[in-house]
């Protein structure tokens, strides 16, 4: 580790303390009082917390870039992705999906097919509320729900519906149990073990499927086998990119359904503006992200001697982390920043990301959330938590643990 230069100001904080993940927001606005950038001497990381500084880091890989992220990746995935990768070759993979997850061919291709989802799975939730069950929303739907419209994207058999959910969701487990020893951690961290082998098992029989057909039937998993760039891609990396699409994006897509049912349950009067007046629920939505914001840091390298933020330069090599929930409260931005406001005049925020590596699911995870909170607005305009919500451990991915709720 080497000492930070002495114009960046020191802080000496563990951001793997779990009671830190419960309430990050007043200690990181301290961090913002101390200048553009902070350098954290307990993890040899530089912080960035305004608005204006992650979303130029994020979206400039000349001088920032994500080699850092590519080990991660590959010890998660079992293999390569396109999210560990920058510059050319990032782009090429990408853009084999990315056709399909364009804003016009999401909302043409797509919204008849997630009602279907919806209305089974949101409907069977609100039967079992009035009957006086109180439940988890997390784990009873909103889980559910991304994980089957994921499958539907992939070419998953519907036989298979049941073990995918399970295998999504014992994977994506490790993500909030990752900085727990406890005897518990360690059986989802085995569990999750198992489920990643079982999902990159199932995803290689679809690559073999697909193949064995000889011509694409439009699925993601037939696009990466059959795209121009797919034969130099090996099997390994088309599998480990189907994975980290299913758990990147329900893992995601849940959690952030979790935390709009966290949000409006806390703030009932303005979940009722909702229930009268729809054209509200975009905004509130992202409004939902901007002031929960799921991904609160994402790491970059700094990887030029003229990597610079505000006039500081940052060691070649550094790890630079981006603190994205401290950038979506930043007051330069928003007015009362720290305020939940479904009615705030709406400006981009980086809960998606920012950039080249801006979320590629992002208008379907929209539409997605869109169609599921209206319904459920119609089916259950009144609920009340049933017991303490909780977030998770983890810092880096700030979600909840589960949203005990029953009907009002």
């Amino acid at each position: 580790m080497n000492p930070a230069p002495a114009e960046f100001p020191v802080v000496d904080f563990d951001m793997l303390d779990p009671g830190f993940a419960q309430d990050p927001y007043e200690t990181m606005e301290t961090w913002r009082a101390l200048g553009p950038v902070v350098y954290n001497s307990r993890h040899d990381q530089y912080m960035i917390t305004s608005y204006r500084d992650c979303a130029r880091v994020l979206g400039d890989t000349r001088y920032f870039n994500s080699a850092n992220v590519l080990p991660e990746m590959e010890k998660a995935f079992g293999g390569p992705t396109f999210l560990g990768m920058d510059g050319s070759r990032h782009q090429t993979v990408r853009e084999i999906w990315a056709p399909g997850f364009e804003r016009k061919a999401v909302e043409t291709d797509w919204p008849a097919r997630i009602r279907q989802v919806v209305d089974v799975y949101v409907d069977r939730f609100v039967e079992r509320l009035r009957s006086g069950e109180s439940l988890d929303a997390l784990s009873e739907m909103t889980r559910i729900i991304p994980t089957i419209v994921t499958a539907q994207l992939l070419g998953v058999e519907e036989d298979v519906y049941e073990d995918f959910i399970k295998w999504s969701d014992a994977t994506a487990a490790v993500l909030s149990a990752r900085l727990d020893s406890t005897p518990k951690a360690q059986e989802i961290f085995a569990e999750g073990a198992a489920a990643a082998a079982a999902l990159n098992s199932y995803i290689g029989d679809l690559v073999g499927k697909n193949r064995a057909q000889g011509a694409s039937d439009g699925t993601l998993m037939a696009q990466m086998v059959f795209d121009d760039f797919g034969p130099s891609m090996p099997d390994r990396e088309i599998i480990a990119n189907g994975t980290m699409l299913t758990v990147a994006a329900n893992e995601s897509s849940a959690q952030l359904m979790a935390l709009a049912l966290y949000a409006l349950g806390r703030h009932p009067d303005q979940r009722r503006a909702l229930v009268a007046d729809r054209s509200l629920v975009p905004a509130a939505l992202e409004e939902v992200h901007r002031w929960l914001t799921l991904t609160q840091s994402v790491l970059r390298g700094a990887c030029s001697d003229e990597s610079r933020v505000q006039g500081f330069t940052i060691p070649n090599g550094s790890a630079v982390m981006l603190l994205l929930g401290c950038a979506n409260r930043d007051p330069a931005r928003w007015a009362d920043p720290g305020s939940f406001d479904v009615f705030r005049p709406r400006k981009a925020h980086l809960g998606f990301g920012f950039g080249p590596h801006i979320c590629l699911g992002v208008h379907l995870a929209r539409l997605e959330m869109n169609i599921w909170l209206n319904r459920l607005l119609d089916e259950l305009p009144e609920y009340e938590f049933a017991g303490d919500v909780e977030f998770g451990s983890d810092f880096t991915l700030r979600g909840l643990r589960g949203v005990p709720i029953t009907a009002a």
